[in-house]
């Protein structure tokens, strides 16, 4: 499956990026058919590069800022990065959105007109970097949506009475386990360190 830049900034964290990049809750992607095996998951989210450490590290921050994420963390010395994408209201939360009621979906979309009944919802990304056998370099890269529900009051009816239900405050985070998310990433990724390697060389 082939991305686009704006399409893989949607899908990267988020799946959403801001402005050009928000995504859209009724084009949300279907959730894996099964959830994949620690071992899956780290071959999905894990690639080595023919590449020192500090050049990859330099293309990961480029393509971070090509793609309009915030760098919230950078740490050389560690081989960490933590980046995000600004926060937005939307009407569904991170496990909502991998609902396949559609249905239901459509429903909730519908009644959450109201900023007070809507998520703020952003993505973010942690990456590790680690010097690797033979001059190369491993990456892992980690996705996750992340929203929070404020505290509200709301009129319902028990019993045939009318109540206040008082809901209290939500916040959710959920790993994005999708292989074509991390592919294209990784396929940005080693675009940014061959053009890194051809400059090193010269």
């Amino acid at each position: 499956m082939k991305f686009n830049k704006t399409t893989l900034g949607i899908l990267l964290g988020a799946l959403l990026l801001a402005g050009c990049e928000t995504m859209r809750p009724a084009k949300t992607t279907a959730p894996p058919d099964k959830t994949p095996t620690p071992e899956e998951r780290a071959a999905m989210q894990t690639q080595t590069f023919p590449a020192r450490e500090g050049v990859v590290f330099a293309a990961t921050i480029a393509v971070l800022q090509d793609l309009e994420w915030k760098l919230d963390k950078v740490d050389r010395a560690a081989g960490l990065i933590q980046a995000s994408n600004p926060r937005r209201l939307e009407p569904l939360g991170p496990r909502e959105e991998t609902s396949t009621n559609f249905e239901w979906r459509r429903a909730a979309i519908k009644r959450r007109t109201s900023e007070k009944s809507q998520w703020t919802r952003w993505d973010s990304m942690v990456i590790h970097l680690e010097k690797w056998p033979q001059r190369q370099t491993r990456c892992r890269a980690i996705l996750s949506r992340n929203g929070t529900l404020p505290a509200m009051s709301y009129p319902a009816k028990v019993n045939k009475q009318d109540v206040i239900i008082n809901a209290p405050a939500k916040e959710e985070s959920v790993e994005l386990l999708l292989p074509e998310v991390y592919e294209s990433f990784f396929k940005r990724l080693e675009a940014a360190v061959l053009d890194r390697t051809g400059v090193d060389k010269e």
